[in-house]
């Protein structure tokens, strides 16, 4: 699949109080990228410097771009959710005895590279340093599912250039729970919009609603999840429900422990 450099796909800040997401036009879609070997990525892959972080606890930083990767703060299995765009709960990380472990993970390049061989020199290296094992796995899971029943709803609106960079904010953003003074999307994907809500949500979000495109709209306040996905049916023709669905995961094993099986 071709994809944008990393410098245009994404731009993320987040305050308690209020969080944007800025997506360049021609974003990836929400779903892990099954890496392919570069043979030209090998020198390159030296370049990856992971070390116990220096960020006071709680705090985390990250950079990103078509030659940059920086993230400082993070744990493995939340860097992991870093490299590849995805939720947490979409990793299963087997030992969890460096799970509160954490480090900063640094990488300048001499080039610009797309998106997929910067995620192969990111995973790569954190398979070599700590000994580990990435792959997809398909796993049943306890879902919601978003779908458009009747097709989008009266304020969800067509944008009108192709050319305009993705923004999304919460206005009033409760860090601690599913809350918010209210979320404006401006040329925005509802598969983006899906993986903006998902990690607020008590389970993984689906996206089922088959709507291509991009969209404005705006949703006012709400406490709860409940709440959120009243706002969603009625303002924007989105019905948010509990099913269960088979859902692609990244599961992290001990590299010598899948030698053993093999």
């Amino acid at each position: 699949m071709k994809r944008a450099p990393i410098a245009a796909y994404l731009s993320f800040g987040l305050v308690c109080g209020i969080a944007t997401t800025a997506i360049a036009q021609g974003s990836p879609a929400y779903k892990t990228v099954r890496r392919a070997t570069h043979s030209a990525s090998s020198n390159l892959m030296n370049q990856v410097h992971i070390v116990p972080t220096t960020m006071k606890p709680g705090s985390t930083s990250i950079e990103t771009g078509a030659d940059t990767w920086k993230a400082r703060g993070f744990d493995l299995k939340t860097l992991l959710a870093q490299i590849y765009d995805i939720d947490v709960r979409r990793i299963d990380f087997a030992d969890k005895s460096d799970a509160d472990a954490r480090y900063d993970l640094t990488l300048t390049l001499p080039r610009e590279v797309e998106q997929d061989e910067m995620q192969h020199l990111l995973v790569s290296a954190l398979e070599n340093k700590f000994g580990l094992n990435v792959s997809e796995e398909t796993r049943s899971l306890d879902v919601y599912v978003m779908k458009a029943p009747g097709g989008p709803g009266g304020d969800l609106h067509r944008h009108a250039s192709a050319d305009d960079a993705e923004q999304i904010t919460y206005m009033g953003k409760d860090c601690s729970g599913v809350s918010s003074g209210g979320i404006a999307v401006s040329a925005g994907t509802i598969a983006d919009f899906t993986r903006t809500l998902e990690p607020d949500l008590d389970r993984v979000l689906v996206d089922e609603t088959r709507l291509a495109g991009s969209y404005d709209f705006q949703i006012g306040n709400y406490a709860n999840e409940q709440e959120l996905f009243k706002l969603l049916h009625d303002q924007l023709g989105l019905v948010v429900t509990p099913a269960q669905r088979k859902v692609t995961v990244l599961a992290v094993r001990p590299a010598q422990s899948l030698q053993a099986q093999l």
